[in-house]
């Protein structure tokens, strides 16, 4: 069988119209009180220079972070670009439970991205509530998160409940 193997990607549409908002309200009064502003002290560009720099780094971030996931014959392999600096390898020899499952983003993890709940464990994530959810045989909890719920259970069901 061929490995499941996703790359997930922060390119929800309200993502975009939020990013957009926030450079629009950063930007916008510059632009209206321009002759105020254009003869300021130095302290003011540097505020408005440091500002453009993290809203850009921020950018930056949410276009370049993907998640890399892949359920082959060895385990479950993940990577969270370029948060973590290597792939993740869990082997299956290590996994308790592996399933499908849907989850609540917000109320079990505080949101999207690389999350550490002390209750639910740990969660890779970028956008909606579908996951892969994975019992270490030490009783950790990892939730990576799919789109493609239906292709990663027939690869857990094709190789890990098959060793079972």
């Amino acid at each position: 069988m061929k490995p499941f193997e996703e790359t997930q990607k922060f390119n929800q549409p309200w993502l975009r119209i939020l990013v957009a908002v926030i450079l629009a309200v950063t930007i916008a009064p510059i632009i209206v009180f321009w002759e105020e502003v254009k003869f300021s002290e130095a302290p003011f560009w540097i505020t408005i220079g440091i500002s453009f720099l993290v809203i850009a780094l921020l950018f930056f971030l949410l276009f370049i972070l993907k998640l890399k996931t892949i359920i082959d014959a060895q385990g479950v392999h993940y990577r969270f670009v370029p948060v973590m600096s290597a792939e993740k390898s869990i082997p299956w020899k290590e996994i308790k439970s592996c399933y499908t499952t849907t989850y609540r983003p917000i109320r079990d993890f505080g949101g999207w991205g690389y999350r550490i709940s002390f209750k639910k464990g740990k969660a890779i994530n970028v956008r909606g509530n579908q996951g892969i959810q994975l019992i270490l045989k030490n009783n950790k909890k990892i939730l990576i998160g799919t789109q493609k719920t239906n292709e990663a259970q027939h690869a857990i069901d094709n190789y890990f409940n098959q060793k079972q």
